[in-house]
């Protein structure tokens, strides 16, 4: 099979298309270029420059064509306005479950399709089994990492286009194959910021795009949201 392998310059990404390759694929490797960043080593991240490079170096290791899609435009206006209109109206929104739904696995998806490639691989933690009444998402083996919960926006037709090649292994394994491999990611630390704030200060982000008061307001309509939730809950 043609396949796209997403890679965002981390280590899960990275064993992910080499696991394609080892399968027989014929693996592109694409970096998404969504809100730009240089980390200069502090961002937790997964879409600085820094990460860009990071990519292309492992898809030269592996012996595979590499690009950059810009798919910035769309991430703005599904991922990052979303965030600050649910912010805004006092809710606490989650851009990796979104950015899966309509970036990922939507507009990724629609161009590799487009191009005549036959799937989408990601270094998701999650698993796609048959059931009786077609594809399922399943959780990953290792519960620390499972991804799935953000995946579960995929749609039949999304999921028989994709390959998560991870799904049942722990982080450990795949940290071990990644240096067995000679993969500069190897060592790399986890993701953990949201992409667009890399460096981890959402209030400062927050306060900077909807200023200060609107930030205070948002927080405490969230705040009467749960009070609210929990007075009524059995």
């Amino acid at each position: 099979m043609r396949i796209i392998s997403a890679m965002s310059g981390g280590v899960d990404s990275s064993v992910a298309t080499a696991r394609m390759i080892d399968q027989g694929h014929e693996v592109v490797g694409v970096h998404l270029a969504l809100s730009r960043t240089d980390s200069h080593g502090k961002s937790r991240g997964c879409c600085t420059l820094d990460d860009a490079r990071d990519a292309r170096r492992v898809a030269d290791k592996l012996g595979i064509p590499f690009y950059v899609w810009d798919f910035s435009s769309q991430f703005a206006e599904s991922v990052m306005k979303n965030f600050l209109d649910e912010y805004s109206a006092g809710r606490t929104p989650n851009p990796c479950l979104r950015c899966n739904e309509k970036i990922k696995f939507s507009a990724v998806l629609d161009r590799a399709l487009a191009l005549g490639f036959d799937a989408v691989a990601t270094g998701h933690y999650a698993q796609i089994r048959n059931g009786p009444h077609g594809i399922e998402m399943h959780r990953a083996v290792d519960p620390l990492k499972d991804q799935s919960y953000v995946l579960g926006v995929l749609t039949q037709e999304q999921l028989e286009h994709s390959f998560f090649p991870l799904g049942g292994d722990h982080k450990p394994a795949i940290r071990a194959e990644a240096e067995a491999r000679g993969l500069i990611t190897a060592k790399k630390p986890d993701s953990h910021d949201i992409c667009f704030i890399p460096d981890g200060d959402t209030a400062a982000f927050l306060v900077k795009k909807l200023g200060e008061i609107l930030v205070r307001f948002a927080i405490s309509q969230r705040g009467r949201s749960l009070a609210n939730t929990a007075e009524h809950s059995p």
